[in-house]
């Protein structure tokens, strides 16, 4: 399990509870992407976002990946304004396992309330909030088809 922790981006920020991380850039833009922990679902087949051009609410749907067995949302880290979807990984939904925090980045986005960005947490943060929680969120997901009587609090 330490080996999860150390695979953490140390150059991004987190966003615990959505399973996100948050590039703040120069330009004003900021690049999210899923943590390497997303990819504990299975393998992602379908990557569907939210078209470029909506404003989306911090914890709202920013789209949908999609495994053989289950369905991830993609919850926003921040309240923003979509700007790009990543075309490569449209394309290529399997970039979002090998290159979690490189090539497979999922949106560009306009961030719009500024004083959400202080809940996001650095890396030693993160991963001292994630190591109590790390066995839970490496549980396979829910198989629908077998596990019938479904905890709405599992997430998944």
């Amino acid at each position: 399990m330490n080996e999860l922790l150390q695979r953490l981006d140390r150059a991004v920020l987190y966003a615990p509870e959505q399973d996100m991380w948050v590039r703040l850039e120069d330009d004003g833009l900021a690049t999210i992407g899923a943590t390497h922990l997303v990819a504990q679902h299975g393998q992602f087949m379908l990557f569907s976002p939210r078209p470029a051009g909506m404003t989306i609410a911090r914890d709202r749907s920013l789209g949908v990946m999609e495994t053989a067995k289950t369905a991830v949302a993609v919850h926003a880290p921040l309240t923003c304004e979509i700007v790009e979807v990543n075309p490569a990984v449209l394309v290529d939904v399997t970039l979002i396992e090998r290159e979690p925090y490189g090539a497979g980045w999922l949106f560009r986005v306009r961030p719009t309330l500024a004083e959400e960005q202080a809940g996001l947490l650095d890396v030693e943060a993160y991963a001292q909030w994630l190591a109590p929680r790390l066995a839970e969120k490496m549980k396979p997901p829910i198989d629908h088809e077998v596990d019938l009587d479904v905890d709405p609090l599992r997430g998944w």
